[in-house]
């Protein structure tokens, strides 16, 4: 009996094994020496990254540094207008006319207001409201930023470009 029972396991792993190699190869490097189908050449990591550029480099946001307006929209704003956002969000800064603070979500290359900045009441004046208006337009739009050297650039996400640069 336990003979008979012996054949049969035996028997059973012999089986296995025979479809096991039937099956293919199954370890990584004869998987990587399989080739794939004629005309379906796949395209490498590295032939990606050579077209764009390399790979995205990472790069902190600027947290507790004052950036002084430079520019809206390629014009010169006609009063010192300013933006500091510390490491926890926490957003405060003059836009022309009113001072402001309000809270921001700050992703890899995102700022998002978290809420709607709390402003004082003051109202401005002409080419002045004009240029705030363009300032909040970007602002609150969840704007793109980028660094380059001191400068922080805030690109809106329905158009727009506020130019900040670091201030001592």
């Amino acid at each position: 009996m336990i003979d008979a029972m012996n054949r049969i396991l035996l028997a059973l792993a012999a089986s296995l094994c025979a479809v096991a190699l039937a099956s293919g190869p199954t370890d990584a490097k004869s998987a990587k020496s399989a080739k794939p189908p004629q005309g379906a050449e796949q395209k490498q990591p590295e032939d990606e990254n050579k077209e764009t550029g390399g790979l995205p480099r990472y790069q902190p946001f600027p947290h507790n540094q004052n950036f002084v307006l430079k520019e809206i929209n390629g014009k010169a704003p006609p009063v010192e207008m300013w933006i500091s956002i510390d490491s926890t969000g926490r957003a405060n800064g003059f836009s022309g006319c009113k001072n402001w603070s309000g809270i921001f979500i700050i992703g890899p290359n995102r700022l998002g207001p978290r809420t709607m900045p709390a402003v004082n009441e003051r109202k401005c004046d002409g080419p002045l409201a004009a240029f705030e208006r363009d300032y909040w337009a970007v602002l609150l739009s969840g704007p793109y930023w980028d660094t380059k050297g001191d400068d922080l650039i805030l690109k809106g996400a329905q158009g727009g470009v506020l130019h900040f640069q670091r201030s001592l």
